[in-house]
């Protein structure tokens, strides 16, 4: 069966689909009749046939039935003897009952005879659905993905699976079949023969020996990579082809297949056991952030106007400071006297306005002296933030007591406390700071501005 997308069919069609697609909630019956009809003359549609089952499902519901799967292994005998009809009669137990699990396991079947494993990957999504209790239907998901070369869906997959069935083995091994297949894609490997032959041929040899080298060509480390998966395939737990793979894709500059390899990484004995792997994974994920957020920014300034631009960089940053925030405060959590986590949280608090939570983590992240006066700094501007000025004077007046040198930390301390003096209207003790500043680094922020202005002001009329 030959896979037919929306926009192949006859215009007509297309705005019946429409039409339908519209009627899904008012009116899901009339979306049964039309998707009905055009289903039957073009089975190949997959979206049809979800917009379908949406509207079916609208209607009848979802509930699993006492006599649901009684097809059993009846299904592979029917999809054998004729899949086209097996697949008709599966969509007439789903006009009278959706989520019918045996009727889903013959589409599948059948959509599989057919070669068309699209077709058989939404059948067991449905399964996934309505009999999530059952591991094997994420594993024929995940399976089935990998069939259709759909690797990334089949990493979600398994990993939806490995959700609900932590440690499944064959959870797993779909897992490792689809990093690798994703791998092998991403370095050319495909269609190309015999892997282990591949890696057999003395000039190949040679050139996998210089994989610890610093690779600069995005192409040269995926093809490394590609590499590295054949050999993760037949060394599953080796946790150093796992960080060599995640090196060669950070090189390549792509993070996302960079942080699913460390994530398979620390499924593995050694991974669980190395906390490095997480602050690791935290970075990478933060890096995708960030990059996302860089790409969205040009593209903002580059057209103001665009509103779906500045949404989308809206929400990227958001996720961001959650995603930063949620992983540090576990951080935190696991780890109470790494008081580089409580540092790190407690500025990421201060940054999100949570100031009292920040006030205290910094506390406890003073305590550690590599952190002490940026931990001090830090508590002022909380204090700042919450008008407590008297307050946030004392603590910088410690930071800065306690720095010997003017570098660029004693400066923002300064700096932080002369704003501080100017917010309680105490001028001139706000210029003294200013000064101390200009002196060594007049360039520093707007503090020459600031003193200008200031001698302005003291100028008399001019005669």
């Amino acid at each position: 069966m030959k896979k037919v997308a929306i926009t192949e069919l006859d215009p007509r069609l297309q705005k019946q689909i429409a039409a339908a697609d519209q009627q899904l909630k008012t009116n899901p019956q009339y979306a049964v009749e039309v998707l009905s009809g055009i289903l039957s003359r073009n089975p190949g549609c997959l979206e049809v046939r979800r917009s379908l089952r949406r509207a079916q499902k609208a209607i009848l519901g979802v509930k699993k039935g006492m006599f649901d799967g009684l097809l059993g292994g009846n299904a592979d005998k029917a999809a054998e003897k004729d899949p086209l009809a097996a697949i008709q009669a599966a969509e007439d137990i789903f006009a009278k009952k959706p989520g019918d699990i045996g009727a889903n396991k013959l589409l599948a079947a059948a959509a599989l005879k057919l070669d068309f494993p699209e077709l058989a990957a939404f059948a067991y999504e449905e399964l996934t659905q309505v009999d999530a209790k059952n591991v094997q239907h994420f594993i024929d998901l995940a399976n089935t993905w990998i069939i259709a070369h759909e690797y990334d869906s089949a990493l979600n997959a398994a990993d939806a699976g490995l959700k609900l069935f932590p440690g499944n083995g064959d959870l797993q091994e779909s897992v490792r079949k689809a990093s690798v297949s994703k791998t092998m894609r991403k370095g050319n490997w495909e269609d190309k023969g015999d892997f282990q032959s591949k890696l057999k041929d003395k000039d190949e040899a040679l050139r996998l020996e210089q994989s610890t080298r610093t690779v600069t060509d995005s192409g040269t480390a995926l093809e490394q990579a590609a590499s590295l998966a054949v050999k993760i395939q037949a060394q599953p737990d080796n946790l150093d082809l796992y960080r060599e793979i995640v090196r060669q894709f950070i090189g390549a500059g792509d993070l996302d297949s960079a942080v699913a390899w460390l994530q398979r990484g620390r499924l593995t004995t050694l991974g669980k056991q190395d906390s490095s792997l997480e602050s690791q994974e935290i970075s990478l994920i933060t890096q995708r952030f960030e990059k996302a957020s860089k790409l969205l920014a040009e593209k903002v300034q580059a057209n103001p106007a665009d509103a779906a631009a500045v949404a989308e960089l809206a929400t990227n940053d958001a996720e961001l400071t959650a995603y930063r925030l949620q992983t540090t405060a576990s951080l935190v959590e696991r780890y109470p006297n790494d008081y580089s986590f409580r540092f790190e949280y407690g500025n990421l608090l201060l940054n999100a306005g949570r100031l009292d939570e920040s006030i205290q983590q910094l506390q406890y992240a003073q305590r550690n002296p590599k952190f002490r006066q940026a931990s001090i700094l830090a508590i002022g501007k909380a204090f700042t933030a919450s008008s407590k000025f008297d307050l946030a004077v004392d603590q910088f007046n410690l930071a800065k007591s306690e720095l010997q040198v003017m570098n660029d930390l004693k400066k923002e301390v300064i700096y932080e406390l002369a704003s501080a003096f100017e917010k309680m209207g105490r001028t001139k003790e706000a210029m003294e700071e200013f000064k101390a500043i200009y002196m060594a680094d007049s360039g520093y922020r707007d503090v020459s501005k600031k003193i200008n202005t200031f001698y302005d002001s003291q100028k008399g009329p001019v005669s």
